[in-house]
């Protein structure tokens, strides 16, 4: 595609230097993916600045540099060189302005999931509910990338950056992909990384501490979230929000001032009330009103929460055309890998894995399993380092609420001294319930030791890391996996 032919779609401000037509292969932000004719911006984030490549790139010429208009670079070209130089107030908007016109793809709906917990699940629920209707979907997230219930592409982000995001759209339509459900973090929103995407349909599930390492305030991590329905819906997208979420007013009143459809579920709701949830040992007895009609129906669940992503999938994927017959997919949906996953029972002693690393997530899956457990309940957990220092104890005085023995371990600790992590976990717990908690820092010593201490009737969770198969120790990533360190010693039990 011809530079002047993208750049006349452009929406942002730029200024451009040292201009001549030339056919454009690629776009990125990383230099080592830097060929002929591409256009590199040259981003400056936290760690690293882009244009302390630029002089090793001048080999591939021709190519367009993006720069800040704020750079002092100075650029001396001559008519040996054939290099573009466009200036912009924001590289990262205008880069990803420019890949969305250069791997344009309009034919795919998309929809984004955000919220604190519950994003990865409502995500691949979302296009499981779609697999089974014979509709090609895939799904962007903490899993990677997703197509045909297989992994193409695993990622070290929950929202990747647009460039990755506007490529593999563009291919994945070339895969007869109809619809493409991804997460979209906060992290991710504050940084732009979704820009300058539209949603077809984007949903809400929860709001509770988490990343205030990033935002600071509560405040902040709200405001964040709320970018998904401030900037990246369209005139006729639809909105699915959870209505018993103390901050689902924030997200009703941004849909109401865009004239956006409003498709809320919950004990709360106007589209889908929830009037009763009850349980059964692992059957619960769902009562619902939709358009004013009730009925009532039954799910093979281990919490209430499973059944809250799995209404907001289902929602998502059938709209405001949603029927009570949907609901019949609900006890066809597998949990993603790390979520609430048992993997392994007998006797009545079950082992679960989770992702929770957050105190709301720790204690709605502890509570969760508390009410299944007949014996005690047992708890491995840690909490990462370099991350939210403020949740630590929080998350230990949740765990307390439920669990009978505790064992705190390292989970992630990357450049923290570990034993600070752990001792900020229990700082200030009363020593009656020091005696439920014990350290022990190598983290498949202390799977190991729940494995052994566990008896018929007693439930392990092993909470943090979920689906994840590493373990970050300084700037060094080791594999280490929850489920298959468990699953080693469980066979010798």
């Amino acid at each position: 595609m011809q530079i002047s032919e993208i750049l006349k779609k452009i929406n942002s401000k730029y200024k451009i230097y040292n201009f001549f037509e030339t056919d454009i292969k690629g776009i990125t932000a990383h230099s080592d993916e830097v060929k002929k004719n591409f256009i590199f911006g040259a981003v400056k984030g936290s760690k690293k600045n882009g244009e302390k490549y630029i002089n090793s790139l001048l080999k591939y010429q021709p190519l367009v540099f993006i720069v800040s208009s704020e750079s002092k670079l100075n650029f001396k070209t001559n008519k040996n060189q054939k290099i573009i130089i466009i200036r912009t107030n924001c590289v990262k908007k205008l880069l990803y302005e420019l890949a969305s016109i250069f791997y344009s793809d309009s034919s795919i709906e998309k929809i984004a999931v955000t919220g604190t917990n519950g994003k990865t699940s409502i995500v691949d629920y979302s296009r499981q509910i779609l697999s089974m209707q014979n509709v090609q979907a895939a799904s962007i997230g903490t899993l990677g990338l997703i197509f045909r219930n297989k992994l193409l592409h695993s990622s070290n982000l929950t929202t990747p950056d647009s460039i990755f995001l506007h490529k593999k759209i563009n291919s994945l339509s070339k895969l007869k992909c109809k619809k493409i459900i991804l997460e979209a973090s906060s992290i991710g929103l504050d940084q732009n990384r979704l820009y300058p995407l539209k949603f077809d349909a984007v949903a809400f599930s929860n709001l509770s501490r988490d990343h205030l390492d990033y935002h600071k305030s509560m405040n902040n991590y709200l405001n964040s979230k709320l970018l998904l329905f401030k900037e990246h819906l369209k005139k006729n997208s639809i909105a699915v929000i959870f209505s018993d979420s103390k901050y689902s007013d924030h997200f009703i009143k941004v849909c109401i001032q865009k004239k956006i459809l409003i498709l809320d579920f919950g004990k709360k709701a106007n589209f889908l009330k929830i009037n009763y949830i009850k349980k059964n040992n692992e059957i619960y007895e769902v009562s619902c009103n939709l358009r004013k009609k009730r009925f009532v129906f039954q799910i093979i669940s281990t919490s209430e929460y499973e059944i809250y992503n799995k209404i907001c999938a289902l929602i998502l994927v059938f709209g405001k055309k949603i029927k009570s017959q949907n609901f019949v997919f609900l006890n066809k949906l597998k949990n993603p890998p790390g979520r609430l996953e048992k993997i392994f029972e007998k006797n009545d002693f079950k082992v679960f894995v989770d992702y929770a690393h957050t105190p709301n997530a720790i204690k709605n899956v502890l509570e969760a399993l508390k009410k299944i457990t007949k014996g005690n309940l047992f708890l491995i957990f840690g909490c990462g380092g370099d991350r939210d220092k403020g949740k630590r104890l929080l998350m230990t005085k949740e765990a307390l609420k439920f669990a009978d023995n505790i064992i705190i371990t390292d989970d992630n600790p990357r450049n923290e001294n570990p034993k600070k992590i752990r001792d900020e976990m229990i700082i200030g717990i009363k020593k009656t319930h020091l005696n439920k908690i014990q350290q022990i820092p190598n983290r498949k010593k202390a799977i190991e030791y729940g494995v052994k201490m566990t008896d018929y009737n007693d439930i392990l969770l092993i909470a943090g890391k979920g689906h994840e198969n590493y373990q970050i120790i300084g700037n060094k990533k080791e594999f280490f996996s929850d489920k298959k360190v468990a699953l080693e010693f469980l066979k010798k039990k």
